[in-house]
Order: structure tokens, then sequence, then C-alpha cells
């Protein structure tokens, strides 16, 4: 796929107006899940409850800058962004039942997803869009510093880990698809094909 075909198939307007509403309710959805995350993590230890904090402040930093270039773009928030909160809270208070190790799986499954999408995002916004590019760039470093962490306070190969894992991705990844019309998806399959 060329360029041009790629610009055809995902107008540059519509495209971008869809990642900023996707990143802008995934960023309120990672909120919730650090804050419910962060009522019971007293239980557990100092340097569980201090890794929420600064995750947690990072999201709203991220959640700020999307609503900052979505204004200077002239795109309005994804009205589902309160399912996003609802739903982030309830995958937060999920993963604190399997302790510790039930937090750290559920930050690393979803920046796992987190961290292709903005891949691809930064992909196509490349020369389309500088700004926004250098934007979803710094905040990419963060989201992998959350990820690394998370992969690091867990088991990947406990066969629980697996299964919850798995069903996270398979959320935020459904979460991504629906906000986007499906064009996270489709995005990913052109994106390769120009590779």
């Amino acid at each position: 796929m060329t360029d041009a075909s790629l610009d055809a198939e995902f107008p540059l307007v519509r495209t971008r107006r869809r990642i900023l509403k996707v990143n802008h309710a995934g960023e309120c959805g990672a909120i919730a899940i650090y804050r419910a995350q962060r009522w019971f993590s007293s239980l557990w230890d100092e340097d569980l409850n201090g890794f929420l904090a600064e995750a947690e402040e990072h999201e709203i930093g991220h959640r700020d800058r999307f609503r900052r270039a979505m204004r200077e773009r002239g795109v309005s928030p994804c009205p589902g962004t309160a399912l996003w909160v609802a739903g982030g809270y309830i995958l937060g208070l999920v993963s604190v039942c399997g302790g510790k190790r039930g937090v750290y799986a559920c930050t690393a499954a979803v920046e796992r997803a987190v961290h292709g999408h903005l891949d691809e995002q930064i992909e196509f916004l490349a020369d389309r869009d500088d700004a926004l590019t250098d934007v979803i760039r710094e905040i990419r470093i963060e989201e992998a510093a959350h990820m690394n962490e998370g992969e690091a306070g867990y088991n990947p190969n406990c066969q629980s880990a697996k299964g919850f894992t798995g069903f996270v991705t398979v959320i935020v990844e459904a979460l991504i698809g629906l906000a986007t019309f499906g064009d996270s998806h489709r995005l990913r399959r052109a994106l390769r094909r120009t590779c």
C-alpha cells in the first residue's frame, strides 16, 4: 500500500480525530484503573503504592495533553468516555483480587496493548501532524516505563496470569476498536502492508 492509498483509506482529519478521542478516553480509563488500585495498594507495600501514584500522575498529564491537542484541532471528547472510566474502575478493582501480582499483570497487559497502538499512531501521523506525533512519542516513553514495571512485577508463565492478561488485552483491544469504529485495527493491517 502506498502513502497515497493509505491517505485515501484513512483521511487525516477523521483518523486524527478518532486517534485523539480514543487516546483521551483511554487515559481517563487508565486514571480510573490506577485510582481503584491505589485504594488497596497500602495493603501491600510502599513500592507498589509509589509506582501507582506516579503512574496515575503520568496518566493525568497524558489526558491533559491529549485534551489540549483536541482543543487545538477542534475535536470533542468521545461520548463514551464515562464507560471507559467505569470500566477502568472495575478493571482496577478486579486486578486487586490477584494481589500485588494482579495489579502488575493488569498494568502490563493494558500498557502492552496501548503501546502497540501508540506505535501505529506515530507511524501514521509522522509527516502528517508533527506536533501530535511528538506528543504521542513523549507519552509512549512513560507508558513503556509503566509496561516494563508491570512486566517485572509478576510471573507471565503463571496460568492464571496468562488468562487474566489475555482477558485484559481482549477488553482493551475491543474498546479501542469500538471507539475508533474499527479504524485502529484496519490501520494496523494497512501499515503492515506498506512495509
